[in-house]
């Protein structure tokens, strides 16, 4: 990567005029010198990232049709590291919007093409590290703009439960293949339920991490103030080991998760535990009476089991989706731009080289692009603040009540897992409101808080049901021990 260029002292000058200051000869020689100091120390950074590469890879291959049924790779390959640690024989499928060094990444749009990652994301190394082995990158929705599972450029990701029903995503494919059994544990992303709902549509574990647990480099983001890492997994134990073993990527809080076994009380059952029932997630119009009636009869064997089990209602709860939105709105302007931001050095410069063709993304992420020209300056802060405010509010709800509950439930999704829409349908019937989904989801995203998706059931069509319990921030281990109390019933 080149080096960064220091300005002119005539540069200096331009850019403080554009910055609205009036500088005298000395000022500009003196932010000339202080220019030249501060992007000399950039320098450095471009250094450390050289020194930082990865070990040279085999490039793998696109997947085989008889070992694809669902098509739930994007590309499969074998990266094994270490032969022991707490993942030693584990197989991992990555979502293909997550960085593997060496191994072609695609975010499941043709808008991003011959894009070949330099690095790890973190939460890679630290998954190689403990002797985890890569078995391939899994196909997610196109950008990660959709909850359901038909928008990949590699085709339909199909429900292993009934093949004419959408897998949920848009970590579809980290589901299916883990449902399927291709592996032990997946990868996924969680912006507003990406993990948490193809969980629920294929029966598995889905933890959507806290805020800031999991590092983010590396991943083509949709909302960087939104989006996590999380594993999905068959078992609440495997689960809880993964996560165990990605915190190790998070060097900035390791004081804070240091000798963090989330797994270590999984058996310690649920007696005495304070659950609360959020009033609000059951009461969407929409909502599948058969799905309500699952989820209602897994918190009736919670109280069985011994838990405290009590209704709240957090009034402000029900504009959650609005609030995505609007944090969408806010976001996605590195879509237009062509660019990765977070201030993701690497990612940025690499990936911008190979985002081809916008027309390619899907039409979910360019609606979310198209909403920023809709408003002028003035309606859009005050959409921002207003969404900030309740944003707020929301976050100190759910504070307060988790101060006196360990756990906040409700239904992971209210509606069965939808039908494939056939290509020949207008687009209004192709792309349906893809928020419906993401009602009672989207809501940890928007408080950062952790949440988790486990199976409680299963409709009169064998279709799974998830309920999904909300904990205290940094606590996945509460929710881990909830999760396990429910997976033993």
């Amino acid at each position: 990567m080149p080096a960064y260029h220091s300005p002119t002292a005539d540069e200096v000058a331009i850019a403080s005029k554009l910055a609205g200051y009036s500088m005298t000869t000395e000022e500009i020689h003196y932010q000339h010198q202080a220019a030249i100091g501060m992007i000399e120390s950039l320098n450095f950074l471009q250094d450390y990232e050289s020194k930082n590469s990865t070990k040279p890879r085999k490039l793998g291959e696109k997947p085989k049709e008889n070992s694809n049924t669902h098509n739930q790779w994007a590309w499969r390959c074998k990266i094994k590291e270490q032969s022991s640690g707490l993942l030693a024989g584990i197989n991992v499928g990555v979502k293909d919007c997550v960085a593997v060094a060496g191994v072609p990444m695609q975010a499941g749009s043709k808008a991003i093409m011959d894009y070949i990652p330099s690095f790890d994301s973190p939460c890679i190394t630290a998954l190689l590290n403990e002797g985890a082995t890569i078995i391939g990158k899994t196909n997610c929705e196109n950008m990660s703009f959709s909850t359901f599972s038909h928008t990949s450029c590699n085709g339909y990701v199909i429900n292993p439960y009934d093949k004419n029903r959408t897998s949920g995503g848009s970590s579809s494919g980290s589901a299916v293949s883990v449902a399927l059994k291709d592996v032990e544990m997946a990868i996924g992303t969680d912006t507003g339920g990406s993990v948490r709902i193809p969980s629920s549509f294929c029966g598995l574990v889905g933890m959507k991490t806290t805020a800031g647990l999991i590092p983010t480099k590396g991943l083509t983001p949709v909302a960087p103030s939104l989006d996590s890492i999380g594993p999905i997994t068959r078992s609440v134990r495997t689960n809880a080991l993964t996560l165990e073993v990605m915190t190790r990527s998070n060097i900035y809080l390791q004081r804070l998760i240091k000798g963090c076994k989330f797994s270590e009380d999984l058996k310690r059952g649920i007696k005495d535990m304070n659950i609360a029932v959020l009033k609000e997630g059951f009461e969407f119009d929409f909502a599948d009476p058969e799905i309500i009636k699952v989820v209602k009869a897994c918190i009736e064997k919670l109280s069985n089991l011994g838990a405290n089990v009590s209704e709240i209602s957090i009034a402000e709860s029900n504009l959650g989706p609005s609030i995505l939105v609007a944090n969408m709105f806010k976001a996605t302007h590195w879509l237009n731009d062509k660019l990765c931001p977070s201030g993701e050095k690497t990612m940025k410069s690499e990936i911008k080289e190979h985002f081809k063709d916008p027309n390619q993304m899907i039409h979910y992420a360019k609606s979310a692009t198209l909403l920023r020209y809709y408003f002028n300056e003035e309606e859009a802060d005050e959409i921002t603040e207003r969404a900030e405010e309740i944003t707020d509010i929301l976050k100190v709800k759910f504070v307060e009540n988790l101060k006196m509950y360990d756990a906040i439930c409700s239904p992971t999704v209210l509606i069965k897992a939808p039908y494939l829409p056939s290509k020949s349908l207008p687009l209004l019937e192709q792309f349906p409101p893809m928020i419906p989904l993401a009602f009672n989801t989207s809501l940890a995203n928007i408080t950062g808080h952790p949440a988790i998706s486990i199976n409680c059931g299963y409709t009169s069509e064998n279709l799974p049901v998830g309920i999904m319990f909300t904990g205290n921030y940094f606590d996945e281990k509460t929710l881990y021990r909830i999760a396990s109390a429910i997976e033993n019933i």
